[in-house]
Formats: C-alpha cells, sequence, structure tokens
C-alpha cells in the first residue's frame, strides 16, 4: 500500500538514475489518527540528515549522504488518512533530500494555467495561500502553498514540494470553502486543509514558469500589477525569505533569474477580485 501512495507522486516504473532517492518501508500495526495529528509532528536534525517523528504513527530517518529514507508507518495512518500518510512518509523527506541536490526550496505559492505557472511570493500573512485558493476555484491548478521547488540549472523549472494547500479558518469562510476543507495544524496554528490529491498524477506535480509576483502592499487598492526592474525584483524578493531556503542553498540565484526575465509586484490584494483577474490574466495569456 506504501507504494501505491507514492505513485500519485512520481511516476511507477522508471529506471533509477544515479540521483535518485530510496525509500525503505515498514508497516507496522499502529492506530488511525486522532484529531490533528500533526501537533505531534518533530523534526530532528542530524549531523548527516533528519529524523522525522509523527506521534506513534510514523518514524523516518531521512539520510542526506545516501539520499536514502528509512521509514515505519502505522498501519492506520495509511488507511485512516494516506493523504497525511504520502505527505510525510514521502513529499517531506523527498523536499528536504531534494532542496540539498539539484533543486532550491522557496517559500512561494503556485498555480498554473495554460501559460504556465505564476509564482505568489510574500511574507507570512501576505495572502499566498487565499490568492492560491482562490484561483484554484476559477479553476488553475494549485502546484505549491508554501513548498515549491526551482530546478538549479534551469529556474523556469518548477516542481511541488509538499504539494498542499492550507487556509486559515476566517479565510476558509470567506471563499466559501470551510465544509469542504479538513482540520490541519501547520506553522505553529489550527487551519484548514484543502484535499489535492484527489484526482491527482505526477504530472500535476510539474511545470514551467510564467511569471513570478511578489505580494506589496494589500491596502493599496484597487488591485495593480506593476512590473518591477531586476535589481528591485531581487531586494523585494527577500522580504518572503524563509531560514530552510538558505540550508546548503543560495535563494538570491532564483530571485536574481527571475528578475532578469522580468517579475512583478502585486499591490492591492484585499482587493480580491481585481488580484484574481490579473493573476488569471498572466496564468492563461500570452499578452500581459
Amino acid at each position: 500500500m506504501p507504494f501505491a501512495l507514492a505513485g500519485t507522486l512520481w511516476e511507477p516504473g522508471r529506471e533509477a538514475g544515479p540521483d535518485a532517492i530510496r525509500f525503505d518501508v515498514a508497516v507496522f500495526e499502529g492506530p488511525e489518527p486522532g484529531r490533528l495529528p500533526e501537533r505531534d509532528l518533530v523534526w530532528t536534525p542530524r549531523r548527516d540528515g533528519w529524523d522525522l517523528a509523527l506521534g506513534g504513527l510514523l518514524r523516518a530517518r531521512i539520510g542526506l549522504e545516501q539520499a536514502r529514507v528509512s521509514a515505519e508507518v502505522s498501519r492506520g495512518l495509511l488507511t485512516g488518512s494516506p493523504t497525511l500518510a504520502t505527505r510525510y512518509l514521502f513529499e517531506a523527506p523527498a523536499t528536504a533530500l531534494l532542496s540539498r541536490r539539484k533543486w532550491q526550496i522557496l517559500h512561494a505559492a503556485a498555480v498554473v494555467g495554460s501559460r504556465g505557472a505564476v509564482v505568489i511570493r510574500g511574507g507570512p500573512g501576505a495572502g499566498k495561500s487565499t490568492l492560491a485558493a482562490a484561483l484554484a476555484g476559477e479553476g488553475l491548478s494549485v502546484l505549491a502553498d508554501e513548498s515549491l521547488l526551482v530546478a538549479r540549472e534551469d529556474p523556469e523549472d518548477l516542481a511541488a514540494g509538499v504539494r498542499d494547500l492550507t487556509l486559515l479558518p476566517d479565510g476558509a469562510e470567506i471563499l466559501g470553502l470551510f465544509d469542504r476543507t479538513e482540520p490541519a495544524f501547520t506553522g505553529g496554528e489550527a487551519k484548514r486543509r484543502v484535499d489535492l490529491r484527489t484526482g491527482t498524477s505526477p504530472a500535476a506535480r510539474h511545470a514551467r514558469l510564467a511569471a513570478a509576483v511578489l505580494l506589496g502592499d494589500r491596502d493599496r487598492t484597487p488591485a495593480a500589477l506593476v512590473p518591477l526592474p531586476a535589481e528591485a525584483f531581487a531586494a523585494a524578493f527577500r522580504e518572503g525569505e524563509i531560514p530552510q531556503e538558505r540550508d546548503g542553498a543560495d535563494p538570491d540565484v532564483i530571485a536574481r533569474a527571475w528578475g532578469a526575465r522580468g517579475g512583478f509586484r502585486l499591490d492591492g490584494a484585499r482587493d480580491l477580485a481585481g488580484a484574481l483577474r490579473r493573476l488569471e490574466t498572466i496564468a492563461r495569456s500570452s499578452e500581459i
């Protein structure tokens, strides 16, 4: 069963290359998760990697040098919450390893339209998740909410890290999504999670960059999309930074590459309808 879950993330049957990540998974007889099991999530750094524990439901050792994950998972977690099991058995450990290899991890949301992915970046509480959820309601696909991977050798190549979408309860209420979400606990607070796993496929985890958008002054309405010179974009890009981005990496490289191709600042996100129109345009239209 565990590797059936992995098949929703990555294409099965592909021959492993030198950069492959190995997963060794043992299933033990154990309980289903209770309410908000993520309250018990603990990451412990080690010299050569991390240990991850989710209460009595899951234990994983992530080795950097061997690119190997050795895990034990409760059968109750696999059957009771396959989405949660997928996130912490496969997605989170893989993201931790990929971010130290050929990929740069970024704190950003990303939605995908016919033209490609629009990356939305801003500090905590800037409104990334609300915009991503609202755009999903308009028919765009959510690539990432908090955890986005960018290829170091090709910064326009994007991939989902932990493909997740969580909202504060009042945000879920405003968007009319509360009854379609489930309880979650991330970032030290209770939230609501939109299930992105249903109907997903490995192809939904990759996209090419259409444009990068940095969130500016929320109250400067009406909403406006402002082109930024490369240097201004790179400077504003740092406002959304989290410490993990510099764990063996340099996000400024991505900022310079995206700024050179042309990035934007979105002011007036409080004007939600106007902000959505502008973001939809760059996700779907070749004319910005």
